[in-house]
């Protein structure tokens, strides 16, 4: 899915075919510079598309499937591909926000506009090293070159992995000092921070500590990650959060990819959540439940009938654990402590609406999108789960939700890893830090989820009889509390980090990436259900596109669930 801004485009546009006319003298005539027709496309130009395109480009197709991969979602979760199953993303990086981003960054003075610099390292240094977790070894230093006059390269070469990051690290320092430089005029065209230069700076170093963990196996980053620490300066609370908000406008369609697939069609069409994470979090009365999720249906399928028996999930299957909620056994006993066979009516009806799939369900897809669990109020500002929707779904919600990025609770999660696995002083006890993070996480979710729908309430108190819900969800004190005193403290760093990370795992919903990095760095958290099909291994990185296989010959052979495909920083190489 692409988002476009016509405008912008049609500008850029104009500066590219400016920028690739061959001057020409014309001796009989005295023609001026035309005033209409840019040089050169602006700085602001540059920043704005280089920052959507890119960061929604890194929110939609991707993130799900990333998702997927830690079976959040069923997107991707078999991984089954196909060098041409990213082709269309990788050409369109590379073509459009990373090449605006090229742009900006070389047009860029360090003297005159030195925060536009700035800004424009910092991305480039996110972008490069987040295409460095998924694909590994990447055109890099000479990715732009093939319009260059003394340099050209259309066959750009693959560089490794380990020197882009470090050149990441390189990029950072330089954004934090450029930053702190003073510039006639302001950042302009920044849709993230509003120019606002101490959170550019904030999110540096933030990003700085994100990369120092993901490499905290390949090399002594504890001194580093200590100072950074010890310094201050990160992004620890939600208004300096690093996250891309969606625009509610239909035209041009700019709204969540999440809510455009629950909403955009004519019923909730979004694929399939997976069913260990909603028993999970309803076991857990998790009260981001209703804000995660929405019911659709409170049918209850016939496994008798044959319509509803091929509906039904995992009916083809006598390996699944979770199964159709309510005939599940299993499920009836994590959620009601009871069998099935004991539930009362409303509470079989509230579980026929958690309707998702067991982990790689290879099972054909029936006309079931009626019924599916389909996106809630966050991220992708949806609606609150009060009621079920009618059949065929409801158009509600707004749509102009959230992609986090790096956020303040993912930063006290990389400061929990780092004072769990590396020995780093953070000033708190674990346990502290633990549920800061989910304090920081829970205020999110309501502040998104509320803001998308009336329907929804910031207190659980102020629930209305739970909203005729035959179960009753924890407020947000009592559930971090909970989890809070549960915490291992006297467990082993293994059992700590692996207690940190399934939390995490609930905390980073819309966020594909950061279990996918946490789990191939960690092999954490390691209860996550086995896919019922394995058709390919573990991605351990993604294919490389199709149209790069065959139009650059430098291209490297890659099998990409071999563990030689594995990412540098990578030396767990998980494999099933």
């Amino acid at each position: 899915m692409k988002f476009k801004f016509n405008t912008i485009r049609l500008f850029l546009a104009a500066g590219i075919a400016a920028m690739g006319l061959v001057s020409c003298e014309l001796d009989d005539l005295d023609i001026n510079v035309d005033p209409n027709s840019a040089s050169q496309a602006s700085l602001e130009l540059l920043l704005t598309n280089a920052q959507f395109e890119g960061l929604s480009t890194f929110g939609g197709g991707l993130n799900n499937s990333t998702m997927g991969f830690q079976a959040v979602n069923t997107s991707s979760d078999d991984f089954n591909f196909t060098n041409s199953s990213w082709n269309g993303t990788w050409n369109y990086l590379y073509s459009g926000p990373l090449k605006d981003l090229e742009e900006m960054i070389v047009a860029s003075d360090a003297e005159v506009t030195p925060r536009y610099l700035g800004v424009g390292q910092i991305l480039k240094a996110y972008y490069f090293s987040t295409m460095v977790d998924l694909w590994g070894d990447v055109p890099y230093s000479e990715a732009f070159k093939g319009n260059s006059i003394d340099d050209k390269k259309l066959e750009p070469v693959y560089d490794k992995g380990a020197d882009i990051y470090a050149d990441a690290f390189r990029l950072i320092d330089e954004a934090i000092v450029n930053l702190g430089k003073t510039q006639a005029v302001p950042v302009r065209g920044d849709i993230i921070y509003g120019g606002n230069v101490s959170k550019w700076i904030k999110m540096a170093k933030s990003l700085k500590l994100k990369l120092l963990i993901q490499t905290r196996n390949v090399q002594s980053n504890a001194a580093a990650i200590q100072a950074l620490i010890s310094e201050g300066g990160l992004i620890t609370s939600a208004a300096d959060d690093f996250q891309l908000r969606y625009g509610a406008l239909k035209n041009p369609d700019n709204r969540h990819p999440m809510y455009l697939a629950g909403y955009g069609g004519a019923s909730g069409g979004y694929s399939y959540f997976g069913h260990q994470l909603m028993t999970e979090m309803l076991a857990n009365r998790d009260p981001r439940t209703p804000f995660y999720f929405k019911r659709q249906t409170t049918k209850i399928l016939d496994p008798e009938e044959p319509t509803d028996k091929q509906t039904i999930p995992c009916s083809q299957r006598t390996d699944c654990t979770y199964g159709y909620f309510p005939l599940s056994d299993f499920v009836a006993n994590a959620v009601y402590g009871v069998s099935s066979s004991s539930l009362t009516s409303s509470q079989r009806t509230y579980l026929a609406g958690y309707f998702g799939r067991d982990r790689s369900d290879p099972s054909g897809i029936p006309l079931d999108d009626v019924f599916r669990t389909t996106t809630g109020a966050y991220p992708g500002a949806g609606l609150f789960d009060v009621t079920a929707f009618p059949t065929g779904g409801n158009k509600f919600g707004t749509g102009d939700g959230i992609f986090p990025i790096i956020t303040s609770w993912m930063v006290k999660f990389y400061m929990l890893e780092a004072q769990i696995a590396l020995g780093v002083n953070t000033g708190k006890t674990e346990a502290e830090i633990l549920a800061d993070a989910l304090s920081d996480q829970m205020n999110k979710v309501i502040a998104v989820g509320t803001a998308a729908d009336p329907a929804a309430r910031a207190d659980i108190s102020t629930w209305p009889d739970n909203y005729s819900w035959p179960i009753t969800y924890k407020t947000d004190d009592t559930f971090i509390d909970e989890i809070k005193e549960a915490y291992p403290s006297d467990g082993t760093a293994n059992a700590r980090l692996s207690y940190v990370l399934k939390q995490a795992w609930f905390a980073n919903f819309g966020n594909g990436y950061e279990g996918y990095n946490a789990f191939r760095r960690t092999g954490l958290p390691a209860d996550i259900q086995r896919p019922l099909q394995l058709p390919r291994q573990y991605a351990l990185s993604l294919p490389f596109a199709q149209d790069e296989v065959n139009l650059n010959s430098n291209t490297p052979l890659k099998v990409y669930d071999n563990p030689s495909s594995a990412v540098f920083w990578d030396t767990l190489k998980f494999q099933y």
